[in-house]
């Protein structure tokens, strides 16, 4: 396989070193220093960001929410446009730098400060909820919706699971960030799939079930610190209506049926803010919260779940493997040695990396078994550990892209002037000289800086988890190989960002 991408330098030789060590001693320090007292993880101090009567009116517009929306479905269709009909390459095109080089990166970003309001802007979204309502703001009843329950089987988020690692499949296998008209085709594929579920299954089945973006987005987002949420509880319990649930005149039911009263966890919140319209008590609201606390709620952990942290922690690392010169290196010899082509050989090492990650998991959880003499139930001890892992999964994830878009973000201004590379100057900024958004050496501090953030917060995680699972007694003991196991993640990761790193698009 020929690589003609441009390839940025990682980090130098002695920063990564450093960087190492820092986590090492931070592992260490921190491993005796944490606090020996399990808090109560339901109990944390809240802002009530709708007390401001302004900022109240403004998340209950619909009229505010369906402006956002139109504005995300004209570049949506302009994305579908400009994939199918405009020049297909990569770099000039509107389609490939917006949605993976500026959105596909800030997604994370956003989901990260807050939460899920991604799917209160989201145009597929909207246009499957339009077609359905025949409207765009009002609250109407289905139109064409067959209102079918979807299928028990399906009530887990594994058909998501699979649908992430297709995308990944596609992505990284197939080179979809390099093609204009797939990411088109790709784009469209979701959309049809939200129009089906919504003339098809009840409610937003697809949003709560099915949506690869959602559900990624659904565990990154217990770290977020936006919560909705019920005032008071007690107040839930006692009304009769249930109308954040059942749905009214102002408001529908929860899409994703999720009932206030006992909702404790950001996950299935798809943030439409349907509740907040619908509530005749007032009683639900948006509150800032500090960054994290739902990771600590792992009384509600789930096999799903546990899984999908799992293998998002080894498609992150992939990911950095699978634009560094190590990688070209092993699948040449793999298709040599196989005499297959770079698909199979690419499918190959995608699945070794998941067995890779998940094997050294539960071995790692193996041995914490064995130390405790086999006390607790090895399921709980299993999905209740996983959640931990989410912090390094995700801030390797900014790592490592924040060099793509360091590198590669300045491409959005020509394009906006010239979105179909057929030569227009829309703004006058055609001609807009490239360059990095930042220096390369802005972007290795970055970078090491959010492996460190990544891993210092698992360390904090996996304590508490320790806590509530072994007891004080025994938590410094037990937790032991998950820290060791915690640095070993992290390490990886600056070993990769330590690589050269290709670029999607050439200089």
């Amino acid at each position: 396989m020929t690589h003609m991408m441009h390839m940025m330098p990682g980090i130098p030789t002695h920063l990564y070193y450093v960087a190492v060590v820092t986590v090492m001693i931070i592992s260490f320090a921190l491993f005796v220093k944490f606090p020996g007292r399990s808090k109560d993880p339901t109990s944390y101090r809240k802002l009530d960001l709708l007390r401001w009567s302004w900022l109240d009116h403004l998340v209950k517009s619909r009229m505010v929410q369906t402006g956002l929306r139109l504005f995300l479905v004209f570049l949506f269709l302009l994305i579908i446009l400009t994939g199918l009909f405009g020049v297909q390459d990569p770099g000039r095109n509107l389609s490939t730098i917006l949605t993976w080089t500026i959105w596909w990166i800030l997604l994370v970003l956003f989901i990260l400060f807050a939460a899920k309001l991604w799917c209160y802007l989201c145009p597929w979204d909207a246009i499957a909820t339009w077609i359905d309502k025949l409207h765009l703001w009002k609250v109407k009843p289905s139109v064409f919706s067959l209102q079918i329950k979807w299928p028990r089987q399906l009530r887990n988020i594994y058909l998501a699971t699979f649908l992430f690692l297709v995308l990944t499949w596609l992505e990284l296998g197939w080179g979809v960030t390099t093609k204009p008209a797939i990411t088109a085709y790709l784009a469209l594929l979701i959309l049809f799939l939200a129009i089906f579920s919504a003339v098809v299954f009840d409610r937003k089945s697809f949003c709560r079930y099915g949506c690869l973006i959602g559900r990624i987005s659904g565990l990154y987002a217990l770290i977020s610190p936006l919560e909705v949420r019920a005032r008071d509880t007690e107040v839930c319990a006692l009304c009769k209506s249930k109308d954040c649930f059942k749905g009214n005149a102002q408001g529908y039911g929860c899409p994703t049926y999720q009932y206030l009263g006992n909702m404790e966890k950001n996950t299935y919140c798809i943030m439409c803010m349907e509740c907040l319209r619908s509530c005749a008590r007032e009683n639900t609201t948006i509150n800032l919260r500090p960054f994290g606390v739902d990771l600590l709620k792992i009384h509600q952990a789930r096999t799903d779940e546990a899984a999908l942290v799992l293998i998002m922690l080894a498609m992150t690392s992939f990911h950095g493997l699978t634009m560094t010169p190590l990688w070209f290196s092993l699948t040449d010899r793999l298709q040599q040695g196989l005499g297959v082509g770079y698909t199979t050989a690419f499918t190959i090492g995608m699945v070794a990396s998941l067995l890779a990650v998940g094997l050294f998991y539960l071995l790692v959880m193996a041995t914490t078994w064995i130390m405790l003499h086999k006390e607790l139930p090895w399921r709980e001890l299993v999905l209740k550990n996983a959640y931990a892992l989410l912090p390094i999964a995700l801030f390797y994830h900014l790592a490592h892209n924040v060099m793509h878009f360091a590198m590669e973000g300045g491409k959005i201004i020509p394009a906006l002037s010239d979105p179909f590379g057929w030569g227009w100057n829309l703004f006058g900024t055609a001609q807009y000289p490239v360059g990095p958004l930042f220096s390369i050496q802005a972007v290795w501090y970055l970078q090491v800086l959010f492996i460190i953030i990544g891993h210092v917060w698992s360390l904090y995680i996996g304590h508490r988890v320790a806590l509530h699972l072994y007891g004080h007694h025994k938590s410094l003991k037990a937790e032991f190989p998950m820290v060791l196991a915690m640095i070993t993640y992290s390490v990886l990761s600056l070993y990769l960002v330590a690589q050269p790193m290709e670029m999607r698009t050439s200089m």
